[in-house]
């Protein structure tokens, strides 16, 4: 038996016969992330990388030159901040300064736990140390992270979204499913998490908060992401009033990160006075 069909069998019965440690195991697995090592396609970006640290202990990597406008980056679930090195160089070569966070529980940030409100916490937190910001960058859990956090009163010109859920509950309901908790169980755990983080789920839908958002948005998600919904972003783009949707196709959850159409789009949408050609257009 594997470990993940261990774990299923585990909070099925645990969910049906002691469903008060089968939610507190559910949330507890759910928000400790492992600190997984750089791919080798990201060692260049870390290469010329250099390590900051904000005042409250969250760690990052800077690119470029400082007094720049700021394109701040956060990554997501298990993610880091070298994931985003394919953006680093035309950004710098659009005269942008490149930072790029990491969030609770990751890369040498502190903790041994994160979530959605973590990382939006953290994002609000280490903005104010940084001059000149014109733009945010998220990619999965931390492009809603950046949607929260602009709900909370993040002020910046421009978002880029990448791959992101549109929802908290729609993460939990998938994560309870993943894990084996019984459709019985799914309302405890919700509760459970809500009950932890203190944050109601409805204030984590971007969906309701995106219709009083002000920033310009670009919204890219893959019609074939197995691991968020492109549905999410679809309805997200079109509830916020200065939101764009790219979609693309066959890139799935992580290649939109690395993939050249997509990086020219970012590249449009954050650097406008640079493209005056024709932008590249969806599959």
């Amino acid at each position: 038996m594997t470990r993940l069909s261990t774990l299923q069998t585990y909070h099925t019965l645990a969910g049906l016969f002691a469903p008060q440690f089968a939610v507190r195991s559910a949330r507890r697995l759910m928000m400790r992330p492992r600190r997984l090592p750089p791919r080798d396609w990201e060692q260049p970006a870390l290469a010329t990388a250099q390590r900051i640290h904000f005042r409250f202990g969250l760690s990052g990597l800077r690119w470029g030159k400082a007094g720049d406008p700021v394109v701040l980056m956060l990554h997501g679930w298990e993610g880091r901040p070298s994931q985003f090195g394919r953006f680093v160089a035309p950004l710098l070569a659009a005269g942008r300064q490149v930072i790029a966070l990491e969030g609770p529980a990751h890369g040498q940030s502190p903790g041994d736990e994160a979530n959605v409100i973590s990382f939006a916490y953290a994002l609000m937190e280490v903005v104010p140390e940084i001059e000149n910001l014109e733009a945010v960058v998220g990619h999965s859990m931390g492009a809603g992270a950046v949607v929260y956090a602009l709900g909370q009163g993040l002020n910046v010109e421009r978002v880029v979204l990448l791959g992101g859920p549109s929802s908290l509950r729609g993460v939990l309901n998938r994560f309870a499913g993943f894990v084996g908790l019984p459709q019985a169980a799914h309302a405890r755990f919700l509760q459970e998490v809500e009950d932890y983080t203190g944050v109601p789920l409805d204030e984590l839908d971007g969906v309701r908060t995106a219709p009083r958002l002000k920033p310009a948005a670009l919204i890219v998600h893959d019609r074939d992401d197995d691991t968020v919904p492109y549905g999410d972003s679809a309805a997200l783009a079109a509830a916020w009033p200065q939101a764009e949707l790219y979609s693309t196709n066959r890139l799935g959850h992580w290649r939109i990160l690395t993939d050249e159409r997509v990086l020219e789009r970012v590249m449009a949408f954050l650097t406008p006075e640079r493209f005056t050609a024709e932008l590249p257009r969806a599959a």
